[in-house]
C-alpha cells in the first residue's frame, strides 16, 4: 500500500512558492530602507544617493525584461516537450504553469536578494 501525500500536488509543493515567499518577506525591508534613505537626504541628496534612485529603477526595467524573456523561453520549452510526447506516445506530465510562473519571478527575487545584502550593510 502506498501512502498518500498531503499535498495538493503530485511533486510537493509549486516551485514558483518559494519565490513569492522571498518577494513578499524581502521586499518591505528593501522598500522601508530606500524610503528612509531618501527621505533622510531628500534635502541635499549625495551622488550615492542619485545612484542608488537610478538603480532602483534600472534594475526593475531589467528584470522585467529578463521576465518576459525566461517565461517566453520556458513556455517555448514546455511547447516542444509536450509535442515530442505527443509524438512519441509518452506523457508529458509536470506542472507546466508553475514552472512558467517560476521562470518569470527568478529574475526579480534575484534582485531582491542582491538588494537585501547590499542595503542591510
Amino acid at each position: 500500500m502506498t501512502r498518500r501525500s498531503n499535498t495538493p500536488f503530485a511533486s510537493g509543493a509549486p516551485k514558483s512558492i518559494a519565490a513569492m515567499t522571498t518577494l513578499m518577506t524581502m521586499s518591505p525591508f528593501i522598500i522601508g530602507t530606500r524610503m528612509m534613505q531618501f527621505w533622510m537626504t531628500a534635502a541635499s541628496p549625495s551622488a550615492e544617493d542619485k545612484a542608488e534612485a537610478a538603480l532602483m529603477v534600472t534594475e526593475k526595467m531589467q528584470a522585467a525584461g529578463e521576465s518576459v524573456m525566461a517565461m517566453n523561453a520556458a513556455a517555448a520549452r514546455i511547447a516542444g516537450e509536450a509535442t515530442l510526447a505527443a509524438v512519441t506516445g509518452r506523457h508529458a506530465g509536470g506542472n507546466h504553469a508553475d514552472d512558467i510562473l517560476s521562470a518569470g519571478l527568478k529574475p526579480y527575487t534575484k534582485r531582491v536578494r542582491a538588494n537585501r545584502r547590499r542595503l542591510s550593510k
